[in-house]
């Protein structure tokens, strides 16, 4: 079988000027082992950018579940943005990279090129979130002002994900039309999209909270759906396996 590598994560405060547009700075590291580590990738509404030791990108808002596959002894760090607050700063539509990872270079032109070969340069930990962090703080400039429903959205769903649109329009005094356009560009998808993926990631935190014995019944209760065949169908297109598969998969995963 080999020795499956431990995985440790961590998360870091912005610095102060990148605090508008930035939820947390992060650090991925898998340890020593004999066979690759498979972190799961689940839709949570938000965007990143991520540095490996081979390349820069920027990693659009998922509306689906991937699997990556890290070797040992991968460092991997990140640039989480706040919801909605992305396209201010990296000057493009949430929406036109949904689903997709797209580099830095690409996106930036020499720009992006000199960010990520700098960061390629380095092994050093914080030294390669430092690259990145630069790279952002020297974007600010010609910075756009975040718009506030982009990032007021995500917040009210989170509260009650299941609010009909035509009630959150009214609430941030926009018709339904505008309300949606906004929301697209700064997210990267519509508000019933974000609201799914918003209850999703409720339940995921009360399943990990919970432990052991936990009824799929109450934690669906608990995070807003209808009944458990609501929480199941959910789990499986934005996670891609029933959420008693889906938990103890992970629970498995992470006691290798």
């Amino acid at each position: 079988m080999g020795v499956v590598p431990a995985s440790s994560y961590h998360e870091l405060a912005p610095p102060p000027a990148l605090a508008p547009y930035v939820e947390c700075l992060w650090i991925h590291r898998i340890a020593a082992g004999d066979v690759p580590y498979h972190q799961p990738v689940l839709p949570d509404g938000c965007i990143d950018v991520v540095a490996t030791c081979e390349r820069v990108m920027l990693a659009g808002p998922a509306t689906r579940s991937t699997t990556l596959r890290l070797l040992p002894n991968t460092l991997t760090v990140g640039v989480r943005f706040r919801t909605g607050a992305a396209p201010a700063l990296v000057g493009v539509s949430a929406a036109e990279f949904r689903d997709q990872d797209v580099p830095l270079d690409e996106l930036w032109g020499r720009a992006g090129a000199r960010i990520a070969a700098r960061a390629a340069e380095t092994s050093d930990c914080p030294s390669r979130l430092g690259i990145i962090v630069d790279g952002l703080v020297g974007r600010l400039g010609r910075a756009r002002v975040v718009d506030p429903v982009g990032v007021g959205i995500a917040p009210l769903l989170a509260e009650h994900p299941g609010r009909p649109v035509a009630q959150l329009a009214h609430d941030v005094g926009l018709s339904e039309r505008q309300l949606r356009r906004r929301v697209e560009e700064a997210v990267g998808y519509s508000p019933r999209t974000l609201g799914r993926i918003l209850r999703f990631q409720r339940f995921l935190r009360a399943a990990r909270a919970s432990g052991p014995g936990r009824s799929l019944a109450q934690l669906a209760a608990a995070a807003g759906y209808a009944d458990q065949a609501h929480l199941t169908r959910e789990s499986r297109e934005l996670g891609g396996l029933p959420p008693g598969a889906l938990l103890d998969w992970e629970a498995h995963r992470l006691v290798g």
